[in-house]
C-alpha cells in the first residue's frame, strides 16, 4: 500500500513541476538556513563544556561599585591563598597571568636559527592542569609546570617551532626565552590545542617563580591582575561559596582599604566558566566574548526563516485546491475515505522534505566554508560526529511533514464528492482567510528583517565613522615590552626626527582601546573622599599623536622630567572629583596611603574621548606625565597616509639597532577598535544573509500563489481585454489583493521591529537611534520586490491572446 502511495505521490508531484519546484527550492533554502544558524548557536552555547568537569568550574571577578563602574574579570593577588584557606568547599584555585611578550627560539631544529615573538603566553601556577584538566598530546600533567626550567606548548606551536614531528619527539627540547641572555627552558607537556569554543587560549604555560613571588605572593587586595579560577569539590553550591567570597571581603579586603567608604563597594563575583562567553563583558577579559541575545536573535530568526519556508507550501497547496478537487472527488467516488486520503497528501509532503533535506545538507557543506567566513567561526558540518544533526535531521524530516502537508492533507481530503462533481464546490472563506493570514505573516516576518538589519548596519556604520574624540586612522601601535628601554625612548624618537614617512610618535602605558587601562584612587587635596579612575602614564608627544582636543591648560612640557608630578585629565574626571569651573592648578592625590601615593598637579583638560566600547558612557580618566616607567607600554606612531609600508619598513630597521634579536610586533589601532565589535559585525553579516533568505522565501510563496489565482482568472482576463481593459488596469486588478495583504504586514511589521531595535540599542550608550527614512526605504523595498514578482508571474498572463483563453465558452 505504501508503494502506491509512493508512486501516485511522486507522480503527482512530477506532473506539476512549477509547484514542486517552487516546494523544493523555498525549502531547501530555509532548512539550509536553520541548519547553518543552529550549528551557529551549537557552537556559542558550547564554549568551555570541552572540559570534563567545566560544570564546576567558576571564575572569581573583583568589582568596585555596580557592574557599569568597576567590575574586573581579574582578581587581587591576595584572593587566592585566602580562597584556599577559608573555603573547603574549594577542592582548587589557579591563576595565570598575561603580562608581558616572550621573545623565543628554538634550541635545536630546523627554525633554531629564528627568533619567534610570542604574545599568548601565560604565567601559570604548578596547579593549573588540576583545575584545566586539558588533554596531553604528550608529557605529564603533574610535570608539566612542577619546576621553572619546565614549560607546556600547544601542538601548533610545537608544530611550528619543530615541524612535522610527533609531540613525544618534541618533549625534552628546549626553547630559549628572553632578548638578552635567554634562559632555556625544557619542554615538560605538550598541549592538544585549544578548541575555538574557549573564552581563552594560550600558546605557552610557564611557571616562574621569580614572577610568582613578585606578582602571585603579593599582599595586595586592591590590584586586580589575575585571572583567578576555583574547582568547587563535588556535591558543594556556588550559593555557599560566594557567601564565603563576601566574608573574605568582609574580613580581609575591607580593612585593607585606608578608610571604609573606598572599600564599601567592593564586591567578589563567581560566575561559571560556561557562561563567560555568552554573559561576562568586564575590563581585562581575556578575549572578546559574545552577547548572550545575539543567541536568541538568531535562535528566533532560523526558526521562522523554516516556517516562511512551510507556509509556501501551506499556501501553494490550499491555492491548489480548486485544481485538485476533481481528483478528490474521483477517488471518494472509487471508495477512498479521508484517511486515506490525508495520508496521501501528507506523503506527497513526505517526499518534498526528504528531497529538500538532502538537498540542504548537501547546499550546508558546499557553503560551509563561506558561512564560518561570515560568521567568524570555525563550524565543521559533520553528519556522523555532530550528535545535533543526527537527531535533528529526523526531526526536520517529521515536523516539516506534519507542519506544511497537515493542514493541506485535511483541508483537501474534506472536500464533498457530490459538490464537486457538479462543480459547486468553492474554495471556503476559511481557506482564503488562512492563505491571507500566511501571507501577512511571510511578509511582516520578512519586512522586520529587513527593517532590523538596516537599522543594525546603521548602528555598525555610526560606530566605525563616528569620532571617538580622536584620529583612530593612520596610527600604528608598537608593543614595547621593555626592549625601547625607559632612558632610551627621547633617541628613538630623535630617529625619526627628519622621517618624511612618520608624522609623529608617543611613549604610553596606555592606548584607546578597551581593557588597556589600570584603575588608580584619586582625591582632591584636603578631602578625604577617593575616586577611583582610569589612569595611564604618556609622553609629551602623547595628544598631538592622538590629536585629542585641549580644552584647557597646557599639554606636557617637552623638556625631558620637566613635569614630572603632572597630570591631564578628561572632562568627566572633573565632573566626577566636583570640581567647579577651570580644573587647571588643581592638586590630586593618587592611591593616597599606599606605596606608590602621589601628590599631581592639573595642567590640561582634553575633551572627553571614547577609550572604551560604544556600549559604555565615557568614563573618567587621569593622564600622568610619564617617568621612570619600566614595564610594558605601548608606541604609537602616526605615519603618513600614503606611506604606510616604507613607514612600517622603516620602524623596524631602527627597531633592530636598538634590539636585534626581538622582532618588532605592531597592529593598528583602526583594527584593534573594530575588533572590539566583532560580534556586532557579525551579527551584522548573518542577518543580512538570514534577511536575504527570508525575503526571497517569501516572493518564491508570492510567485507560487499568484501563478494559480492568475491561473484560475485566466477567462476573466480575457473577458475584460476583450472590453478594453488596460495592461496597468488588468495588473493593479491582480495585484490590489496581495497589495493590501501587504501593507497589512507593514502595519504589523513596523511596531514589532522598532521595539526589538529599540531594545537592542539600550546596550549602547552612544547610538543612532531609529530612522524613519530606514523604515521607508525597508517598506519601498519590500513593496517594489512583491509589486515585481506579481508582475513577472501575471506579465505573460496579461499579453495572453483572450481569444484562446475564451475559445471553450
Amino acid at each position: 500500500m505504501l508503494k502506491i502511495y509512493l508512486k501516485i505521490a511522486w507522480r503527482v508531484l512530477k506532473k506539476n513541476r512549477l509547484y514542486t519546484g517552487l516546494n523544493i527550492f523555498g525549502l531547501t533554502l530555509g532548512i539550509s538556513g536553520f541548519l547553518m544558524i543552529t550549528l551557529f548557536v551549537q557552537d556559542e552555547l558550547s564554549y568551555d563544556q570541552y572540559l570534563s568537569d567545566s560544570s564546576s568550574i567558576y571564575r572569581v571577578s573583583a568589582n568596585w561599585g555596580n557592574l557599569k563602574t568597576a567590575s574586573y574579570a581579574t582578581a587581587p593577588p591576595s584572593l587566592g591563598p585566602r580562597i584556599s584557606s577559608d573555603i573547603p568547599e574549594v577542592e582548587s584555585v589557579t591563576r595565570i597571568l598575561k603580562w608581558n611578550d616572550f621573545t623565543i627560539q628554538p634550541g635545536s631544529g630546523s627554525n633554531s636559527e629564528q627568533i619567534f615573538r610570542e604574545e599568548n603566553v601565560y604565567y601559570a601556577e604548578p596547579n593549573f592542569f588540576q583545575v584545566f584538566d586539558l588533554p596531553l598530546a604528550a608529557g605529564s600533567k603533574e610535570k608539566a609546570l612542577s619546576q621553572p626550567n619546565y614549560i607546556a606548548i600547544t601542538t601548533s606551536l610545537a608544530k611550528k617551532y619543530f615541524g612535522n614531528i610527533s609531540p613525544q619527539e618534541v618533549l625534552g627540547k628546549v626553547l630559549l626565552i628572553g632578548s638578552n641572555n635567554p634562559t632555556p627552558r625544557e619542554i615538560a607537556a605538550v598541549v592538544e590545542d585549544i578548541p575555538s569554543q574557549s573564552h581563552f587560549h594560550f600558546d605557552m604555560l610557564v611557571y616562574e617563580p621569580g614572577m610568582y613571588q613578585e606578582i602571585f605572593l603579593m599582599d595586595s587586595w586592591t590590584w586586580p591582575i589575575l585571572n583567578t579560577y576555583v574547582k568547587l569539590a563535588d556535591g558543594s553550591s556556588s550559593q555557599l561559596v560566594s557567601s564565603k567570597l563576601d566574608q573574605i571581603v568582609t574580613n580581609y579586603a575591607i580593612p585593607a582599604f585606608q578608610s571604609e567608604n573606598e572599600g564599601s563597594d567592593y564586591n567578589l563575583q563567581l560566575m561559571p566558566i560556561q557562561d563567560i562567553h555568552l554573559k561576562s563583558h568586564l575590563l581585562r577579559e581575556m578575549e572578546a566574548n559574545s552577547y548572550e541575545s545575539y543567541v536568541y536573535i538568531f535562535s528566533f530568526v532560523a526558526v521562522f526563516v523554516l516556517l516562511l519556508a512551510s507556509i509556501n507550501f501551506m499556501n501553494l497547496a490550499t491555492a491548489k485546491a480548486g485544481i485538485r478537487s476533481m481528483e478528490v472527488g474521483v477517488r471518494k467516488v472509487m471508495g477512498s475515505n479521508k484517511s486515506q486520503l490525508i495520508f496521501q497528501f501528507l506523503t506527497e509532503a513526505f517526499i518534498l522534505v526528504v528531497i529538500s533535506v538532502s538537498l540542504s545538507l548537501v547546499v550546508v557543506q558546499l557553503f560551509n566554508g563561506l558561512f564560518n567566513q561570515i560568521s567568524g567561526k570555525e563550524l565543521q558540518f559533520n553528519l556522523i560526529q555532530n550528535p545535533l544533526i543526527w537527531w535533528a535531521v529526523p526531526l526536520l524530516i517529521i515536523g516539516l511533514t506534519l507542519l506544511s502537508g497537515a493542514y493541506p492533507a485535511f483541508y483537501l481530503s474534506s472536500f464533498k464528492p457530490l459538490l464537486i462533481m457538479k462543480k459547486q464546490l468553492t474554495a471556503g472563506n476559511n481557506a482564503h482567510y488562512f492563505r491571507n493570514a500566511l501571507v501577512v505573516f511571510q511578509f511582516a516576518t520578512s519586512l522586520t528583517l529587513i527593517i532590523c538589519t538596516l537599522l543594525v548596519q546603521r548602528q555598525m556604520s555610526f560606530i566605525q565613522n563616528s569620532n571617538p574624540g580622536f584620529d583612530k586612522d593612520q596610527l600604528v601601535i608598537i608593543h614595547n615590552d621593555g626592549e625601547i628601554q625607559n632612558e632610551e625612548r627621547e633617541d628613538y624618537k630623535g630617529r625619526f626626527a627628519s622621517s618624511t614617512q612618520i608624522q609623529s610618535m608617543s611613549f604610553s602605558t596606555g592606548i584607546p582601546v578597551p581593557g588597556q587601562f589600570q584603575m588608580r584612587s584619586f582625591n582632591l587635596k584636603n578631602s578625604t573622599e577617593e575616586q577611583g579612575m582610569n589612569w595611564y602614564e604618556a609622553d609629551a608627544d602623547y595628544l598631538n599623536t592622538y590629536e585629542f582636543e585641549l580644552l584647557e591648560g597646557r599639554n606636557f612640557a617637552a623638556t625631558q622630567g620637566a613635569d614630572k608630578g603632572k597630570i591631564i585629565i578628561n572632562q568627566q574626571a572633573a565632573n566626577y572629583l566636583g570640581i567647579e569651573g577651570n580644573p587647571i592648578g588643581q592638586i590630586l592625590i593618587k592611591n593616597q596611603g599606599e606605596n606608590d601615593e602621589g601628590i599631581l598637579e592639573v595642567v590640561g583638560m582634553v575633551k572627553d574621548f571614547n577609550f572604551e566600547s560604544f556600549r559604555n558612557e565615557i568614563k573618567p580618566l587621569v593622564i600622568e606625565y610619564m617617568h621612570d616607567y619600566f614595564l610594558r607600554d605601548y608606541i604609537t606612531v602616526r605615519v603618513e597616509g600614503s606611506q604606510v609600508e616604507g613607514a612600517i619598513n622603516e620602524l623596524n630597521e631602527i627597531w633592530k639597532a636598538y634590539e636585534p634579536r626581538v622582532p618588532m610586533n605592531y597592529s593598528f589601532l583602526d583594527q584593534d577598535f573594530e575588533r572590539v565589535y566583532q560580534s556586532e559585525m557579525k551579527m551584522a553579516d548573518l542577518l543580512q544573509v538570514l534577511t536575504f533568505m527570508s525575503i526571497l522565501i517569501a516572493c518564491l510563496g508570492l510567485f507560487g500563489l499568484t501563478s494559480y489565482t492568475t491561473h484560475l482568472r485566466t477567462k476573466e482576463i480575457g473577458i475584460r481585454k476583450v472590453f478594453g481593459a488596460s495592461m496597468a488596469e488588468i495588473f493593479m486588478m491582480l495585484s490590489a489583493s496581495y497589495m493590501k495583504l501587504i501593507l497589512m504586514s507593514v502595519v504589523l511589521a513596523i511596531p514589532i521591529s522598532v521595539y526589538f531595535m529599540n531594545r537592542w540599542l539600550e546596550e549602547f550608550a552612544y547610538k543612532t537611534g531609529i530612522s524613519v527614512g530606514i523604515i521607508v526605504l525597508a517598506i519601498t523595498a519590500c513593496l517594489g520586490l512583491a509589486l515585481l514578482t506579481i508582475f513577472f508571474q501575471t506579465f505573460k498572463s496579461i499579453q495572453a491572446d483572450p481569444v484562446k483563453s475564451l475559445k471553450d465558452e
